[in-house]
């Protein structure tokens, strides 16, 4: 639960920023999609298959989010995990055993998924690689100090534990909702 018990309300200048930092993740993932296709629909199958495997895990780690079922700024997109968890887990209350257990499930699927396209990629040309990696990265730079500080669930969330573990001194200089 929210630590200060305040829960954030999304402002439109926050969605535009969301948006903003979900471009370079978008554009690695589709173009990692389509460049799999051209070695064979399976690999671009196995790859759409990791990525709602990662929603299915955070769905469980949404239970208990005060915006689970609304507009939630999910990291890497995995915005369809607070959609499905309203409908999947919709009488569940939080467990930390369970939570915990879809943590990990969730952190390690998210690696996997995020590493799979990247041998393919760099058979068919290091450029694609080095693309993909900048891409993802750019999100994640832009993502972790835009969107979490002010989320309401960062001290419970993966993507707001790994944002208070790696951006320290934007967390002690923000202004409290």
């Amino acid at each position: 639960m929210p630590e200060n018990n305040k829960i954030y309300q999304w402002s439109k200048r926050d969605k535009l920023l969301y948006f903003i930092s979900l471009i370079p993740f978008l554009a690695a993932f589709a173009g990692a999609a389509y460049l799999l296709t051209t070695v064979s629909i399976y690999l671009t199958i196995i790859f759409l298959s990791l990525y709602i495997m990662i929603n299915l895990f955070q769905a469980g780690c949404c239970i208990g989010c005060p915006y689970r079922g609304k507009y939630c700024p999910a990291f890497i997109g995995v915005y369809l995990g607070n959609v499905l968890s309203a409908i999947l887990y919709k009488k569940r209350n939080f467990e930390p055993g369970f939570h915990k257990i879809n943590v990990a499930l969730g952190e390690i699927f998210c690696i996997i998924t995020l590493l799979f396209p990247m041998y393919w990629l760099l058979l068919m040309d290091w450029g694609y690689l080095v693309s993909y990696i900048i891409l993802i990265t750019i999100h994640v730079i832009l993502f972790l100090p835009l969107m979490c500080p002010k989320c309401s669930y960062n001290d419970i969330c993966p993507g707001g534990k790994a944002a208070r573990k790696l951006c320290k001194n934007l967390w002690n200089n923000r202004k409290d909702i």
